[in-house]
């Protein structure tokens, strides 16, 4: 079930967006009143029981998924006062049993049910609550609007991590309809689901992105390889997957699709396309895939048929029902390279492997400018280490080139397919092989270049070696940017997907996240960012980087603060203020005799031998037990300590100084004048 759940000041607005939907009605509730104005006045009456609460309407949502049973009036009216019931109980517990996130410290099911039992039957009454069920749609949902004020002792439903409790009571009514189970937010990393979104929820069902995203976690199930993902979410559930490479090979990054109805100008179907990382940051990006969720993917086995893949989904009617295996569209594979060079060269020496193998690596490394390039810009140690290798074989390796060319000039008119397969394998296992295997012309005249390039490079290298020998930085010039303009627009255009309608500055800031999310380093955002219409400079660009890093930070979800940290805090917030607040309801007393003290916007009050602290907004502050040991010095322990921000501190240090004022002005022997003070 998706839950919402939200405070606010307005008894009205919200009964009227619930009452006067089309087909709402109230199916459960104990109020009179079944109007909205009928409603609103006795909620009215209810909340000046409590005028300081600035928040005193209660409103909950509970969705039933699509694919499960239909409930009736009774069964979904009975779920709901139970969660509204779950809900309030959650938010009065302590300590461990109240951390529902943590399953090894929380409240039994056994315990909270028995609690919520009793409440039900002795104190839900006091609450004044009305049920709505919405049917204009296939999928059931409800509203529960209530007061948050008891009817008897004027007390409020605190809201502190009324989320977390909304969402722990959905998956126990789960389990107790036996209704599908979902995970809840801090289980599947994902955020709980937007206004906007659960709105969605409510006029069309569930959303095109929660459908592609629940998809992949069935279809990742069994941790396939990346070939079989892609196969089955659109055999299984129609969602198409494109996995998107540079011009040099590697893949760039995966976006989902699936028709969701809607039709371009020409009647064709037009799909929603997401980003994997816009789609869910933490489990749907290429990188997050494999990481997350345990996909196989290994380039030299799975790109080819990815690629297949790419093209027949592209070609393929996302609305017909695809009634044969995808696999059925690819011929058979191959015999592999590695395969064809053994059987033409069944027995070779192991210093003529390694030979060929140096020759390979030191020929693949230096004709590949990305590679090379990517070494340089890694490290300089990884650098020098390769120079140095090159170095020591470049004689031999160069003689042995040579001794290749003049091979292959020979036999030009002889060679087979099969042939010039194995020579590709011989030469490079990435690169050169598809130049290669296309015509034998253009080998020629490659390796020709190839062989200037060797001749040419050798005296930049040399010096860049003589700069590291004596320690200095060598300054590496190039004619070309870290991107190539093409390759900056490229994937300018890429991450600008459904960004067209937004504002220049507002599309590159969200380019920019996107750039980030995929694993870009900030130099590659920022020529990415340099590729925009809008002209940036290149300190422009580093600053809308930066932007989006800190933006993107602040996204993230934090961590949870440690126990041990928490406590801490606690303990010292508590040290400071219970001293000053025993003082000052003691002053209070002696003075007016009444047992509690009104600040600006919370109240100190004392409950027999406790003290309560108690924020307007914020619920209880901090509740602890005072005693005096027979020292008469002042020994106290927490029975619930809340949430402690700085200006709970910053007010219990100002309550110091107009404590010593208060003391300072009792001891003058001249009557002091009463005096208010405001904190």
């Amino acid at each position: 079930m998706i839950t919402k759940v939200k405070a606010n000041k307005s008894f009205r607005g919200t009964t009227k967006y619930v009452l006067e939907k089309e087909k709402a009605k109230i199916i459960g509730g104990n109020m009179y009143g079944r109007s909205t104005n009928e409603l609103v006045e006795q909620f009215t009456l209810s909340a000046h029981l409590n005028p300081q609460l600035k928040d005193p309407c209660y409103h909950l949502m509970l969705s039933v998924p699509q694919t499960d049973r239909t409930l009736t009036d009774d069964e979904l009216a009975n779920l709901s006062q139970r969660h509204f019931a779950n809900v309030v109980v959650l938010s009065r517990l302590k300590g461990g049993e109240s951390q529902v996130k943590q399953p090894l410290k929380r409240i039994s099911d056994t315990k909270l049910n028995q609690l919520v039992d009793e409440f039900i039957e002795t104190e839900l009454p006091a609450y004044d609550f009305f049920i709505a069920r919405h049917s204009d749609k296939e999928h059931d949902h409800t509203h529960i609007v209530a007061s948050r004020v008891n009817n008897l002792d004027a007390l409020s439903i605190r809201t502190w991590n009324n989320y977390a409790h909304s969402e722990h009571s959905a998956r126990l009514l789960e389990r107790e309809f036996q209704l599908t189970p979902v995970q809840s937010s801090w289980e599947s990393k994902q955020k709980a689901m937007t206004r906007n979104q659960l709105e969605r929820v409510e006029r069309d069902g569930l959303p095109g992105e929660e459908i592609m995203r629940r998809a992949i976690e069935q279809v990742a199930v069994d941790k396939p390889t990346m070939p079989q993902l892609v196969e089955r979410l659109w055999r299984e559930h129609q969602v198409k997957a494109i996995v998107s490479y540079y011009s040099h090979g590697r893949v760039r990054g995966i976006k989902f699709g699936i028709d969701v109805g809607s039709v371009n100008e020409d009647s064709s179907p037009r799909l929603l396309w997401k980003q994997g990382g816009n789609l869910n940051k933490y489990k749907c990006s290429f990188t997050k895939l494999q990481t997350e969720l345990g996909i196989n993917y290994d380039p030299q086995r799975d790109d080819s048929e990815i690629k297949h893949l790419n093209d027949f989904l592209k070609s393929v009617d996302n609305s017909q029902v695809n009634q044969q295996l995808i696999s059925t569209i690819f011929p058979k594979k191959p015999q592999t390279i590695a395969e064809t060079k053994h059987q033409l060269n069944p027995v070779k020496s192991d210093a003529k492997q390694r030979a060929d193998s140096e020759l390979i690596n030191t020929i693949s490394d230096f004709i590949e400018q990305s590679v090379v390039e990517s070494a340089l810009i890694e490290t300089l140690p990884q650098l020098t280490e390769q120079l140095s290798e090159y170095q020591q074989n470049l004689s031999a390796i160069r003689t042995t080139y040579d001794d290749l060319l003049a091979a292959i000039a020979e036999r030009e008119q002889l060679l087979s397919q099969r042939t010039a397969d194995t020579i590709s394998d011989f030469i490079s296992q990435s690169v050169v092989e598809s130049t290669l295997s296309e015509t034998l012309p253009q080998l020629i005249e490659q390796l020709s270049q190839y062989n200037q390039q060797l001749s040419a490079g050798r005296t930049p290298f040399d010096h860049l070696l003589a700069a590291i020998a004596l320690n200095q930085t060598p300054n590496i010039t190039t004619d070309e940017p870290k991107l190539k303009d093409n390759l900056s627009a490229e994937l300018y255009e890429y991450y600008s997907a459904d960004l067209q309608k937004l504002l220049v500055t507002d599309r590159d800031k969200e380019i920019a996240i996107r750039a980030l999310l995929d694993n870009k380093p900030p130099q590659e955002v920022e020529e990415i960012l340099k590729a925009s219409p809008a002209g940036w400079t290149q300190d422009e660009a580093k600053y809308l980087v930066l932007i989006a890093s800190n933006q993107l930070a602040s996204i993230e979800s934090e961590p949870e603060q440690s126990l041990d940290q928490k406590q801490r805090i606690e303990s010292e917030f508590l040290a400071i203020a219970v001293p000053i607040a025993v003082e000052l309801i003691n002053w209070q007393l002696r003075e007016t005799g009444s047992n509690s003290l009104r600040f600006k916007r919370a109240t100190l009050e004392k409950q027999g031998r406790e003290l309560v602290f108690t924020h307007d907004e914020r619920g209880e502050i901090f509740r602890v037990a005072v005693n005096r040991n027979q020292s008469g010095e002042l020994e106290y322990s927490p029975i619930n300590v809340g949430e402690i921000e700085k200006e709970d501190i910053q007010l219990w240090q100002k309550a110091d100084r107009v404590l010593q004022q208060i003391i300072a002005e009792a001891e003058k022997p001249a009557r002091r004048q009463n005096k208010g003070f405001s904190l």
